[in-house]
């Protein structure tokens, strides 16, 4: 005879219908890791090509990005390109392409000055400017609104009009004429 314990007995078909799909879930899920794995050297590789390219600016005259060239049989983008994976593939790193283009076409083939020596300006002046035009905007505003406050505490420094002046009278009668 067999011993049966009263908790144990076997789930509804509700129950391990709701297992299966979580099984199944659980599956997708290491499945959908696993190929993500798979990929990944792959994407990483082409992000460094792409880091190369889009330092670059091609020279076939479009003054395009390398990466972003809008010719497709671009006649110095497309072999340039073959050349930067040929080269990472044989172990260059990507400032070592960079360097190899400087060296070849001077610093007009960056894409980007380089931060150092005399370059810096064309990173600093830009916000420099805009630091001193927004404290220049600042002094007038606070220039206007002082001019403001010394306005209206020169007029209420103005004495009323005596009525018994004789001028104030004669003013009242050329008014009183005028009308």
């Amino acid at each position: 005879m067999r011993f049966r314990v009263p908790h144990c007995r076997p789930a509804p078909r509700e129950h391990r219908a709701g297992r299966t799909a979580s099984f199944r879930r659980r599956v997708g899920a290491f499945v959908a890791i696993f190929l993500l794995g798979l990929a990944m050297p792959a994407l990483a590789y082409g992000a460094v090509i792409s880091d190369v390219s889009g330092k670059i600016i091609c020279q076939c005259g479009c003054g395009a990005v390398l990466d972003q060239c809008p010719h497709q049989d671009c006649g110095w983008g497309v072999p340039a390109k073959d050349f930067i994976q040929q080269q990472l593939t044989a172990g260059k790193t990507p400032d070592d392409l960079l360097r190899y283009y400087v060296s070849q076409y001077g610093q007009k083939v960056l894409a980007a000055p380089p931060k150092s020596g005399f370059n810096i300006t064309a990173w600093v002046t830009p916000f420099a400017l805009l630091l001193g035009g927004a404290v220049g905007i600042y002094s007038l505003v606070r220039m206007w609104a002082a001019e403001g406050r010394e306005r209206d505490a020169g007029a209420a420094a103005l004495r009323p009009m005596d009525e018994s002046d004789p001028l104030v009278q004669r003013l009242e009668n050329e008014l009183k004429k005028f009308d």
